[in-house]
């Protein structure tokens, strides 16, 4: 009987998780919007918890995206599996006028916001002077 209930209890655990990921998760929407100082993505997808959205700085890529955790448990072995699905991927190139080393990620109400502050406007322009080599 045992054997019966982890079969049903896996299978519900996999049903479950691909009703979650075919129709059953919102999709998550990205917004992008620009202030005085600094340009603002938001990201929001109903239901998803705050911990499932992830920020990156990889060089000079931003990568944003959002993983679908299920975790099922053995109590007879008292083991436990994880298996993460990703539901959104966007790789974003930080353009050369963001501070990249300032850049900050909030999560409020529901929704996660990334902050890209611009650079300051003295590190944008600069005359380069021209050597005389002979």
């Amino acid at each position: 009987m045992k054997t019966i209930e982890n079969v049903f209890k896996g299978t519900g655990g996999q049903i479950d998780l691909l009703n979650t990921l075919y129709g059953g998760a919102s999709q998550t929407t990205m917004n992008v919007e620009r202030e005085d100082e600094r340009l603002i993505i938001t990201l929001s997808a109903p239901g998803v918890k705050a911990n499932s959205f992830n920020v990156l700085v990889e060089g000079s890529k931003l990568v944003l995206y959002t993983l679908l955790v299920s975790t099922s448990e053995r109590q007879e072995e008292g083991t436990s599996q994880r298996l993460a699905v990703p539901m959104f991927l966007r790789v974003l190139d930080i353009p050369s006028f963001i501070d990249a080393d300032h850049i900050e990620a909030v999560h409020e109400q529901g929704r996660v916001m990334v902050m890209l502050p611009f650079k300051d406007e003295e590190h944008l322009h600069r005359r380069i002077d021209i050597k005389n080599l002979f």
